[in-house]
């Protein structure tokens, strides 16, 4: 038995197997190409959403560190501290000259012992010698004194000095004045001694 085939069938089969194969390869090019743009569509719009969100931090942060920049800088011009120099003039205090003749300190002396003579009114309560370091002046006023021992700082009320001294300090001609030092004694006896003060002498207290 033999089997006959038919050349018309058998082209008309291939022609349309190639058609289905050509229509499938079309119809995946156009899918593919249109997957391709939505894909780089997609790719340029998150592109263009970054930089926006990179351009907007940006901004933000340069705003925020120049508003901390300003408020840095009006803190340390409202804290800085102002320093104002101050300059003193000390005046200078010049020694007093001293007098050395000897015949204007016997005279002192001798006024210096008058003087506290005459005022001494007050009987003496005390049971040891006061002794004083007198300043007087050419004019014949005491300038300042000093005790020597602590009797004579305690009961310095029961002398003339602090009322003789206040009497001539007021006098501003006397402060230029050259002056004199003695050696003043008040005993519990009621004995009044003035010498010119020497170097060497010396009470302890």
């Amino acid at each position: 038995m033999s089997t006959t085939i038919n050349p018309s069938n058998t082209g008309s089969e291939t022609a349309k197997s190639l058609g289905l194969k050509i229509i499938s390869v079309i119809g995946l090019t156009l899918f593919t190409g249109f997957y391709v743009n939505s894909w780089q569509r997609s790719l340029g719009e998150y592109a263009q959403q970054q930089q926006a969100e990179t351009t907007v931090a940006t901004s933000t942060s340069e705003s925020t560190l120049t508003t901390s920049t300003s408020k840095v800088n009006t803190v340390s011009e409202e804290t800085a501290p102002v320093v104002t120099e101050v300059t003193m003039t000390v005046p200078e205090t010049q020694a007093k000259p001293k007098i050395t003749d000897s015949d204007t300190l016997d005279k002192l002396t001798s006024v210096l012992y008058n003087q506290i003579d005459t005022s001494w009114k007050q009987y003496p309560t005390f049971s040891e010698n006061l002794v004083y370091r007198v300043t007087m002046n050419s004019a014949g006023n005491i300038a300042e004194y000093q005790h020597v021992n602590k009797a004579a700082s305690k009961y310095i009320a029961e002398t003339p000095l602090e009322k003789l001294t206040n009497f001539t300090t007021t006098n501003l001609e006397d402060a230029s004045k050259a002056t004199a030092e003695f050696l003043v004694i008040l005993t519990p006896d009621g004995v009044l001694q003035v010498n010119q003060w020497m170097a060497e002498e010396g009470v302890e207290e």
